[in-house]
Formats: C-alpha cells, structure tokens, sequence
C-alpha cells in the first residue's frame, strides 16, 4: 500500500467534492484562501467542511505570503497542512513550522532546472515540495495556471531528487497527460485543480471520477 500514489485534489469548495474524494481515498483536499483566486474559499465555509469529514482526509491550507493571523484562522478552521504558494524565505517557512506544529509543503514554481535548485535551501524546513508551473506573467509563484512545466527537468534529476524531502507533481495536470507525467517523473504524488474542473474554480464530480479513475489504474498497476 505504501507504494500507492498520494494524490491532492486542490481548490476544493463544496461538501460534495470533499465527499468525493475521502470515497475514492485521495489523500489531500485542498482550501485555497487566497483572495482573488478563482478556487478562494473563506475560513468559516472551510472550517465547516472540515468539520464533516475531520480525520478521514488531510486538509491543506494553500496560503501566498501569508501573516500569522490568517494562517492561524486556517489553523482554527482545522487544517492539517501549510502549503506555501508564494515568495516565503527558508526562515520564515521555519518560523511557520514552529509557531503551528503543522506539516509544510513548499511550491516551487519551476521554468528551468535552475529553479528546480531552489529546494537545497528549503530541504529542513519543509516536509513536501510541490513543483508548479512558474508563472512568468505574473509574480511567477501564484500557480494556477492550468499549465505544464517541462518535465524533463524532473526526469534528468531524479537521482539527485531522491536526497531530499519528497515532492508532490503539480501544474496543468489532467486526464489526457496524467500517465506521461507519471511515467517520465515517476512521481509518488500529485497535485491536480484545473485538470478537474470544466470552467475555472467550478470543480466537476465527472473529470473528478475521470481523473481517479486514472489513478486508480495506475495504483492497480504498480501493485501487480
């Protein structure tokens, strides 16, 4: 069982989808509180969903920059991860690790292998890295854009990845390239919030069921 793919269903908003995935035991379930996300779910909605379903998924707080008052309302509403989204230094990661006691993933937002390099400084005060697509648009570490980075950058450093925390793979993943990014990167997790919905931040129970379909096959064929 421990060689089973931990997948994240992330920009969670509603009972249903939580119910969702807890049937079809994805591991994570995410709540993005990040204003002006399209996915953005406030603390009270978030804190009775969790609620519901407390101890039978691990719910992750997805935070940008975040101060210690709202992760601390994310902390109440009962989630079990930090995820940090955004330009958080290895010292305050650390910081946020000590005041909450909670388990930390840090996204990387990744363009090219230099990028990748970038988790040497964050290897002991986090406990998953999360690859993104860097978002060049942008301020380059708010992800969510529906878009894949170039895996390759993970297939030629997957010796040299293995020294460290593991990772979760993230970034326009869906049920058309699922199995490619899975093969090339061999991957013990992912992360998927766009690939399951048909309209931005409006999740769809159907591509869910796709998607975990593929998982599930995935999971099926790695066990034989």
């Amino acid at each position: 069982m421990n060689n089973f793919l931990k997948t994240k269903f992330c920009g969670l908003a509603n009972k249903e989808h939580v119910a969702f995935a807890i049937k079809n035991n994805i591991y994570w379930a995410g709540f993005i509180y990040v204003k002006g996300s399209s996915r953005f779910i406030t603390y009270e909605d978030s804190k009775k969903i969790i609620s519901s379903f407390k101890n039978k998924i691990n719910f992750v707080g997805v935070y940008v920059n975040p101060s210690n008052d709202h992760i601390k309302l994310g902390i109440n509403a009962g989630i079990d991860y930090i995820q940090l989204h955004g330009e958080e230094c290895p010292e305050r990661c650390k910081e946020i690790k000590k005041l909450y006691k909670k388990p930390i993933i840090k996204a990387i937002p990744i363009a090219d292998e230099s990028d990748l390099k970038n988790i040497e400084y964050y290897n002991n005060v986090c406990d998953y890295f999360l690859f993104d697509k860097k978002n060049t648009n942008k301020k380059g570490y708010n992800g969510g854009t529906g878009e894949t980075f170039d895996w390759n950058i993970i297939y030629n450093n997957k010796k040299w990845l293995s020294k460290f925390k593991p990772w979760i793979l993230s970034g326009g993943l869906d049920i058309y390239n699922i199995n490619k990014a899975i093969s090339l990167t061999e991957t013990k997790a992912i992360d998927v919030s766009s690939g399951i919905e048909y309209n931005s931040g409006i999740k769809s129970i159907e591509l869910m069921d796709l998607f975990t379909k593929k998982i599930n096959n995935y999971n099926y064929e790695i066990q034989k």
